[in-house]
C-alpha cells in the first residue's frame, strides 16, 4: 500500500488537538532517506516552530505522483488536515518529485518548495516522460532554491535545464518576467544567476554557514507574487535549515 512508504511524522505536541492543521509532504534525495530532510535539513524544528504536520516519505522513487495523491487521501483519514494548506517540498531527486506534482497535480496543493532539482522539466524523477497531462495553465506558488557552488545543474547559470525550469515555472505562474534568454549568452545576462533579477530581491544572511540566501520575487500578471527563485552562496548539493525555513515563510502565505 502507498501508506507503507511513510517513514517520518513530525508535529508539535498538542498541535492536532485544536482543529485542522497545515501539512507539508517531503521527498528525500537520491542515496539518502526521509531522515535527511527531517533531521539534517531540520524540517522538524520548522514544523515545531510554526505548527504544521510534516510527513517525510521513504523510497518515494518507487511511488508515482498518482500514488502520492492517494497517500494524501489516507493522511486526511488519519489526521485533521487543513485541505486548503497542503504543501510539498523535496531535495534533489525529491525536488524532482515535487516538480512532478506541480506538473501533474497542481490543484491538490497550496504551494511547492523544491530544492536543487536535476532533471529536465519534461521528465519525471525516473527520467521518464509524463503522460497525457502536463500542467501549463494552473498557477501554483513556488519557492525554488539551489546552491551557487553546486557542480550540478540546479540554477539557470549552471546549465540549460536550470534555465528551462525557471522559464517553465514563470510561464505557468504567468509572471511578468518570461526569461526570454539564451543559455549560450549567459555572460551577458543582466543577473548572473537567474538571468533576469526579480521584481524585488531580498538577501538574508545565514550566520550558521556564513552564507547568503538571495531570493528573487517575480510578480504575476494579476499583481500577485507567487514565484520565488533563490540561490545560496557557498552551497554545494545540499539542503539547509535556513533555506527551508525561509521557503516555509513564503509558501505558508498561500492557500488553495
Amino acid at each position: 500500500e502507498t501508506s507503507d512508504v511513510i517513514s517520518t511524522y513530525v508535529y508539535r505536541k498538542g498541535l492536532l488537538d485544536n482543529g485542522p492543521v497545515p501539512l507539508v509532504v517531503a521527498f528525500h534525495g537520491g542515496g539518502d532517506s526521509s531522515m535527511y530532510l527531517t533531521f539534517v535539513a531540520e524540517w522538524y524544528k520548522i514544523a515545531h516552530k510554526y505548527g504544521f504536520l510534516f510527513v517525510s516519505l521513504e523510497n518515494h522513487q518507487f511511488v508515482t505522483a498518482t500514488e502520492v495523491i492517494d497517500l494524501l487521501a489516507e493522511l486526511k483519514k488519519r489526521y485533521s488536515i487543513d485541505e486548503t494548506r497542503i504543501y510539498a517540498t523535496g531535495f534533489s531527486m525529491g525536488s524532482c518529485k515535487t516538480w512532478e506534482l506541480f506538473q501533474e497535480y497542481p490543484s491538490h496543493f497550496a504551494a511547492f518548495a523544491p530544492a536543487s532539482a536535476l532533471f529536465p522539466v519534461k521528465d519525471n524523477p525516473l527520467a521518464q516522460s509524463h503522460g497525457d497531462y502536463f500542467n501549463t495553465e494552473v498557477s501554483v506558488p513556488i519557492f525554488y532554491s539551489g546552491g551557487e557552488a553546486s557542480h550540478l545543474t540546479e540554477l539557470p547559470f549552471q546549465g540549460i535545464d536550470g534555465l528551462d525550469r525557471v522559464k517553465y515555472a514563470a510561464q505557468v505562474n504567468k509572471c511578468n518576467t518570461t526569461f526570454d534568454l539564451s543559455f549560450e549568452d549567459k555572460e551577458n545576462w543582466p543577473d548572473p544567476i537567474f538571468g533576469i533579477a526579480g521584481d524585488r530581491v531580498e538577501k538574508i544572511y545565514d550566520p550558521t554557514r556564513d552564507s547568503t540566501l538571495t531570493i528573487h520575487y517575480y510578480d504575476s500578471a494579476d499583481g500577485v507574487c507567487r514565484t520565488a527563485f533563490a540561490s545560496v552562496s557557498g552551497q554545494v548539493h545540499e539542503c539547509r535549515h535556513h533555506t527551508c525555513e525561509n521557503a516555509w515563510k513564503f509558501i505558508s502565505q498561500f492557500t488553495k
